[in-house]
């Protein structure tokens, strides 16, 4: 009877069967979301802050964004493998919520350059949807009738403390109607 060699061993970098049961996963601590790929491509200094930066960007997206985030990948990808000399990076970053995807790129020779440049991209993309959802969110199912009458309420107060202003007068008006 023949083992079927595939289905238990997997062939890893240097070339050696490593049972599928030993290899590390990508995804990493209490965030299951988290998902690193080519990051077995880099130096394990590199690797490790990679990874230390990644973990506290997603911190800082869950506490100030989003709590609902269903992943987070985030690539490295090498143009040209080179023992000597200057090795360019491409990170791509991809966070999905239930209702969109937002992803950013970047590209280098210095690992942290493009990671930072894309961690702000991707921090600024997320900073817009927050904020535009959230106006979305302040006038959701009041009606147009009602929406309506609070913006026109607004307009008249503005333009009550305009005219009050103007005149310099510090007396409210419902002083000036008793007297």
């Amino acid at each position: 009877m023949a083992t079927d060699y595939e289905a238990e061993f997997e062939i890893a970098r240097s070339g050696k069967l490593v049972p599928k049961e030993a290899r590390k996963p990508s995804l990493v601590g209490p965030f299951y979301n988290i998902q690193f790929v080519g990051v077995d491509k880099l130096k394990p200094f590199q690797c490790e802050r990679f990874q230390s930066k990644i973990v506290d960007f997603y911190k800082k997206i869950r506490e100030k964004y989003f709590h609902n985030v269903r992943y987070f990948m985030a690539q490295v990808k090498l143009y040209e493998e080179k023992k000597v000399g200057k090795q360019k990076h491409s990170i791509h970053l991809r966070l999905a919520l239930p209702s969109k995807t937002f992803s950013a790129d970047y590209a280098g020779f210095d690992l942290d350059k493009p990671l930072a440049e894309a961690v702000r991209a991707l921090d600024k993309e997320l900073l817009r949807f927050r904020e535009k959802t959230r106006e979305r969110r302040a006038e959701f199912g009041i009606g147009r009738k009602k929406a309506q009458r609070s913006d026109d309420l607004e307009t008249a107060r503005e333009e009550k403390l305009d005219g009050i202003r103007e005149r310099g007068s510090k007396v409210r008006l419902s002083e000036k109607k008793r007297r």
